[in-house]
């Protein structure tokens, strides 16, 4: 059984007393969640010249109209979306409407907050999600786009040890391009991640990025500074840090927006009404390599006019 050879694997990571609880409902423990979800936290290398930062999903709500009085307090049940709702005309979907202040992220790094998502795997093990906020991309004229939400996959096998990530970037979303652990830069167990600047797509080394977009020309964080680049330590008490944020049918406290199936903006390219993403539960990302279980109508897509997201490449 799976959830046994996992309490007894993270018997190291976690003190006496600490296993137990399952509020999400997903089968695996909630210290064990929070302990993973610590223990590989990335490191974010924002690229030279970025102008939209992170931010935390209470900065953005503050900042926006059209907020739900769902959003504003905690529910009492987790909301679902209505099947179909996706196939609402765009101008009858539920949205969220930012100020344009709002678009350059907070200048705080104590509101950079990353959301995680930690699910069994589908060929056994733990998948460990990280999911970042950034209230605008601000990318190619025709791609800009209101609440944009981008995230990495650390894949471990059943003895819970690293074997390697997905890093998800435009298109290639669903989880993303595969890397082996060994490929990895990282700053002990913290992978490194590397920001597009505006897009934000997560790249795993300058070789690696796309011909559009600009990233860090650095791997290491030290020389990573030298060459003008932001590091982001997501784990760091100097930033938001790492919020498990639960199942989608069962939040956890704090994090009931994962529920909402709205869109996180109110324009995309060419300021056009609508276009702007919905939320990480509504996301192919979000149960992509997921074992059986985990919420699979999910609708893919983070960047507007993306097409069919390729095939992860996982050896």
């Amino acid at each position: 059984m799976l959830r046994p050879l996992l309490i007894a694997a993270c018997a190291a990571l976690l003190p006496l007393g600490a296993l137990g609880a399952d509020l999400d409902g997903d089968g695996l423990d909630d210290g064990l969640e929070d302990a993973l979800l610590q223990r590989f936290a990335p490191v974010v290398l924002l690229a030279p010249g970025e102008r939209a930062r992170p931010a935390s999903v209470p900065w953005f709500l503050a900042r926006s109209a059209g907020v739900p009085r769902e959003l504003k307090a905690a529910p009492p049940r987790p909301l679902v979306a209505e099947a179909g709702m996706f196939a609402l005309p765009l101008r009858l979907r539920p949205r969220l409407r930012p100020a344009r202040s709002a678009r350059p992220g907070s200048a705080d790094r104590r509101d950079w907050t990353v959301y995680g998502h930690v699910a069994p795997a589908r060929r056994g093990g733990v998948l460990v999600q990280y999911w970042f906020f950034y209230p605008f991309n601000a990318g190619r004229w025709l791609f800009d786009h209101e609440g944009d939400w981008e995230h990495v996959t650390v894949k471990l096998g059943p003895g819970l040890s690293p074997e390697g990530a997905w890093y998800a970037r435009h298109g290639d979303s669903h989880p993303g391009r595969w890397f082996a652990w060994a490929a990895l830069a990282r700053e002990g167990e913290h992978p490194v991640v590397l920001s597009a600047r505006g897009t934000h797509a997560s790249y795993a080394a300058p070789w690696d990025t796309r011909f559009y977009d600009r990233t860090c020309r650095a791997q290491e964080p030290m020389a990573a500074a030298v060459a003008g680049c932001e590091i982001w330590r997501t784990w760091s008490p100097e930033s938001g840090g790492v919020m498990n944020a639960g199942e989608r049918e069962r939040p956890r406290p704090g994090a009931e927006f994962i529920a909402w199936p709205g869109e996180w903006g109110a324009t995309g390219g060419l300021g056009r009404p609508g276009g702007a993403p919905p939320g990480p539960a509504f996301q192919a990302g979000w149960c992509a390599e997921a074992a059986e279980g985990c919420f699979r109508e999910s609708r893919g897509g983070a960047s507007p006019g993306g097409g069919q997201e390729e095939v992860s490449r996982q050896p």
